[in-house]
């Protein structure tokens, strides 16, 4: 059995096979592609990146060396599914099997998501996503650039039909799939652009992402921003972000939506016309209102204003301030007159002719009562002279008769000396009569003093009071400067 085991089968050792196998594989496959899913990915300090790829039965590791990786645009990270690309390598210390990683990119779907985001960064640095005109509320050209079998045409058809559609829709028909449907966008893109149009709406239906892709191809893009007529990219569904989306003027997530965007709602339409009729009407009921107020006003105004209004209003100030002129000269002639009449009356009063008639008249009333009074005490005196002449002779006689009679030269030498001794009484009383009398003393020189029409003495008169002189030949006027009485 041995010998048998000789014969048919050689013993190696684990170096020798690992070596073999090494050769074996790595000449075997020394370009392969793989594809499977990352995870334990490490990048690490060196550079180099670490991961496995694995699928639901088995696990690959592999190593993406610096040099290669730097090379690669792709940002690897667990879960993504890729196809890798290199050789095999054997590790004997281990007996290991290594994928050496030279390019990588997505798998399917990947591989195109990995085209996108580097053709979307170039186009943003280029300012590719600047577009941004504002839809014209109604406008009156709308050119379709989809397929005329497409159903995304008879969807726009439909929606349009029911919203305020009152413009011009032209249809160019045009690829939206396959190899040449960039070049057929692009083409149809320029020429719609040439047609005067408000708006380019450029439609496609549902799709995978490669049935889309062709909205993602730099010749569609580049005609969309040169097109200077406004571009509303309706493409595939609301979840499908096309770079056309991002180029264009608007985004409708689908094509009937960009015709709801694009065309007014008729309903609302016909609501805002009512609502802004009734506005309108209030406006003009209130601006009616207002101007109305305005001619009443201006009317008033006017009336104000009329200048026969104003000469009557005027004439009655007029007539008011003539009535008044009258008025105040009336009174002031009455007053005048009064004032003449009174100072009529008043240099009558101070008249000095007057004064001196009166003070004549005055004198020859008390020169008269002084004569009567005069005579009444001479006649008095007379009658007392008589009487005590009388009651002398009585004396005389009873003295006669109860004495002695003296001698009767004696007796008439008394009697005389009596008789002359009454008449020197009676001549000093009549001489002072004479001397107390106004009218003499006014002959004499002498002025009597009046002040305010009445006597006063000089005691009684203060600086700065206004006197009168009176004498027979007139009146004189003087003020009191010094009192030293």
């Amino acid at each position: 059995m041995l010998e048998y085991n000789k014969k048919k089968y050689f013993i190696f050792q684990v170096s020798e096979l690992t070596t073999q196998l090494k050769s074996m594989i790595e000449v075997e496959f020394s370009y392969v592609e793989v594809e499977g899913e990352v995870s334990g990915l490490v990048y690490h300090t060196s550079g180099h990146i670490y991961f496995s790829l694995k699928d639901d039965y088995a696990v690959l590791s592999c190593t993406f060396f610096r040099n290669n990786a730097k090379n690669n645009p792709l940002k690897l990270k667990n879960g993504d599914k890729i196809i890798a690309k290199g050789n095999l390598s054997v590790y004997p210390p281990k007996g290991t099997y290594n994928l050496n990683v030279i390019k990588c990119e997505y798998s399917g779907v990947g591989n195109l998501k990995m085209q996108y985001d580097l053709l979307k960064k170039e186009l943003e640095s280029k300012n590719y996503f600047s577009k941004n005109k504002q839809l014209p509320r109604f406008p009156k050209r709308i050119i379709l650039l989809t397929s005329k079998t497409s159903a995304a045409l008879q969807d726009m058809i439909k929606v349009a039909s029911k919203r305020f559609c009152n413009c011009e829709f032209i249809l160019i028909d045009t690829l939206t799939q396959g190899k040449e449907a960039k070049y057929s966008i692009a083409k149809n893109l320029a020429y719609a652009d040439r047609l005067n149009a408000d708006i380019i709406v450029l439609a496609r239906g549902g799709g995978s992402i490669e049935d889309l892709w062709s909205f993602n191809e730099i010749e569609v893009l580049e005609a969309i921003f040169s097109c200077k007529t406004l571009i509303v990219s309706a493409i595939g569904h609301e979840i499908d972000y096309l770079l056309s989306d991002y180029v264009a003027d608007v985004r409708a997530p689908t094509p009937s939506a960009a015709m709801e965007i694009i065309l007014q709602d008729k309903n609302a339409l016909i609501n805002q016309l009512i609502d802004m009729e009734i506005i309108l009407k209030n406006k003009i009921l209130k601006l009616m209102e207002s101007k109305k107020e305005i001619i009443a006003n201006t009317k008033q105004n006017i009336q104000l204003l009329n200048p026969k209004r104003k000469i009557n209003e005027l004439r009655q100030i007029l007539n008011s301030i003539d009535n008044e002129l009258n008025r105040t000269i009336y009174i002031f002639l009455l007053h005048n007159k009064n004032m003449i009449n009174q100072l009529r009356e008043h240099i009558n009063i101070i008249n000095p002719i007057q004064k001196i008639r009166n003070f004549k008249n005055t004198l020859e009333s008390v020169s008269v009562e002084n004569i009567k009074i005069y005579n009444s005490f001479i006649c008095n005196k007379k009658e007392q002279c008589k009487q005590l002449n009388i009651l002398l002779i009585s004396n005389i006689k009873i003295l006669i008769t109860k004495k002695q009679v003296p001698n009767q030269e004696s007796l008439n030498e008394t009697a005389k000396y009596f008789v002359e001794r009454k008449k020197d009484e009676l001549s000093n009383l009549s001489s002072i009569l004479n001397t107390l009398n106004p009218t003499n003393k006014l002959k004499l020189g002498l002025a009597q003093i009046l002040k305010n029409d009445k006597p006063i003495q000089l005691k009684d008169l203060k600086q700065g009071d206004i006197i009168e002189l009176v004498d027979s030949s007139g009146i004189a006027s003087a003020q009191i400067i010094n009192t030293n009485i």
